[in-house]
C-alpha cells in the first residue's frame, strides 16, 4: 500500500510511538490501514482519510492500554497538527481513532469509522488474531499463559469479535477468519485431551 507523503510522516511518528508496544504495535497499524484501504475503496469511502486514522488508531496503547481509543486523541491531533494533515479532515479521522475499540468508545457513526472498526476487527480475528489474542491476554494479564486456560480464554476472544462486523465485505471475511479460529480452538482441545 502506497502512503502519501503526510501519511508517510504520520507512519514515522507512529512507529517511533509504538515501537516496543508488544500488541499495538507499527505493524498491526499498518495492517489495519491496508484492510480500511481495501474495503473503502470496495464501499467508496474516504480512503485517504481511512489509511489516516488507521495508522493512528492505537497511538494511545502507550498511554492508557484500557482507554487508548479516547486517550490517544491528544496525541492523534499534535501527530496531525505537526505534518499539517487539513484541518478540516481531522475530525473525521479521530472520530474514525475514537470508535474502533472493542473496549469501548462512542458507536462509529459514519461509513469510514464503521470501516475503521471493522478492519481493527478483522486483526482481532484469523490466525493472526489468535496471536495477537494471545500476546494481549498474557501482557494484560486476562489469560494465564497455562494451555489448559487456552480454550476457554480463546473463545471469550471470538465472542468479542463475531457478528460485531458493519460492511458485508468484513462481515464474509471475518467468518472465514473465524471458523479458522474455531477449528484451532477444537484443535487444542483434542490435543489436550491426548486426542490428536
Amino acid at each position: 500500500m502506497e502512503l502519501s507523503p503526510i501519511q508517510q510522516e504520520i507512519w514515522e511518528r507512529v512507529r517511533q510511538d509504538l515501537a516496543e508496544e508488544p500488541v499495538a504495535s507499527p505493524d498491526h497499524s499498518m495492517r489495519v490501514a491496508g484492510w480500511a484501504a481495501r474495503i473503502g475503496k470496495d464501499a467508496g469511502a474516504d480512503v485517504r482519510g481511512l489509511v489516516t486514522a488507521a495508522l493512528l488508531h492505537d497511538i494511545g496503547a502507550v498511554i492508557d492500554r484500557e482507554r487508548h481509543y479516547l486517550e490517544g486523541r491528544q496525541r492523534a491531533e499534535e501527530i496531525l497538527a505537526e505534518v499539517g494533515y487539513p484541518e478540516d479532515r481531522r475530525s473525521a479521522a479521530l472520530h474514525i481513532l475514537e470508535s474502533h475499540s472493542r473496549y469501548g468508545g462512542p458507536p462509529p457513526l459514519t461509513t469510514e469509522a464503521k470501516i475503521g472498526k471493522d478492519a481493527d476487527a478483522l486483526e482481532w480475528s484469523g490466525a493472526i488474531g489468535l496471536v495477537r489474542s494471545i500476546v494481549r491476554g498474557v501482557a494484560e494479564g486476562n489469560f494465564s499463559g497455562h494451555l489448559e486456560d487456552l480454550p476457554a480464554y480463546l473463545e471469550g476472544e471470538i465472542e468479542k469479535v463475531e457478528g460485531t462486523f458493519h460492511t458485508e465485505q468484513a462481515e464474509t471475511l471475518g467468518q472465514g477468519r473465524i471458523a479458522y479460529m474455531r477449528s484451532f480452538l477444537e484443535r487444542i482441545r483434542q490435543e489436550l485431551e491426548f486426542e490428536a
